[in-house]
């Protein structure tokens, strides 16, 4: 079955997170978390492309462990510039948007998952 979510940005990341544990199941729980990661990552797009640019503004760039510049770059929490980059990113956090994802049932969860699996997926499942 398909049920309409409007969320946050800020949402759909944890939601696409939330999904992890599960991918490896080969049964239909698998194969349901598949597609909405798929859906939810697909979503995500533009959100990613703003955060890597401002993690490119603000961050440092990462380096390898002989010291040499690596082409990525990231922010530490408690970096002087994580403010501003939490600050300019909040924008693209609230930006609401609808996706249709698939739901299970929970009973298909029982004796697959684990209680902390199900908890996590919770809003993917149905009664």
């Amino acid at each position: 079955m398909l049920k309409k979510f409007l969320k946050k940005n800020s949402e759909l990341v944890v939601m696409l997170h939330q999904l992890e544990p599960v991918l490896a199941q080969r049964n239909r729980i698998g194969y349901v978390a598949a597609r909405n990661y798929r859906i939810l990552s697909d979503a995500l797009i533009e959100y990613n492309q703003f955060k890597n640019e401002l993690i490119e503004k603000y961050g440092t760039p990462d380096k390898a462990e002989n010291g040499t510049e690596l082409p990525t770059a990231s922010i530490k929490v408690g970096s002087p510039q994580f403010k501003s980059f939490c600050d300019e990113m909040a924008q693209y956090n609230n930006i609401e948007q609808q996706v249709e994802l698939m739901t299970v049932k929970y009973e298909d969860t029982v004796g697959v998952l684990s209680g902390e699996e199900i908890l996590s997926i919770d809003w993917m499942l149905e009664d």
